[in-house]
């Protein structure tokens, strides 16, 4: 007999619409969890992904940045003037290196940007010296003008006397 209402529970309609119940509850909750999870794990992925991204693209620009300072300091060249304009460059970057240096983990990634077109403008500075074209010119002074002044200036001082000066 106890097997028989066993077997007719089993097959009653009460005890599949408990086993529906159940399984929609738990189909319920698997769903919010999820929802839940894209609505807060998503942001927090992507907001990683950017810190990742700007972490990449700053080291990029160290990097880059090594480079061209290297390029500077190891610049040799048989005209002076290009040597020279080198150097000036070379105290520019050694500049910008402490500033690096000291706000490199802060700097935005328009400031990174901005860093990366100085730093392109740098490889062409470096490039065009080492190709021994200059950015300076060589003017030529012609002193005859001033030595003439100069000597009417002092000819003109020397016949007069002091208490004239005064």
């Amino acid at each position: 007999m106890r097997r028989v209402i066993l077997k007719k529970n089993l097959m009653s309609a009460k005890f599949k619409k408990d086993y529906v119940a159940y399984l929609a509850i738990v189909i319920f909750f698997f769903i919010v969890t999820a929802e839940m999870f894209m609505a807060i794990g998503i942001p927090l992925h992507l907001r990683s992904e950017n810190v990742w991204a700007e972490q990449v693209s700053r080291q990029e620009m160290i990097d880059s940045f090594d480079g061209i300072r290297n390029g500077f300091s190891r610049f040799r060249s048989k005209n002076d003037r290009a040597e020279e304009e080198a150097k000036i460059a070379g105290k520019c970057l050694n500049a910008l290196a402490d500033y690096l240096r000291r706000y490199q983990k802060v700097m935005s990634q328009d400031q990174i940007q901005e860093v990366e077109t100085d730093l392109f403008e740098f490889k062409i500075i470096l490039e065009k010296l080492s190709s021994d074209q200059v950015y300076s010119k060589n003017l030529n002074i012609d002193p005859t003008e001033f030595l003439a002044k100069l000597n009417s200036e002092s000819t003109g001082a020397a016949t007069s006397t002091p208490a004239e000066k005064k």
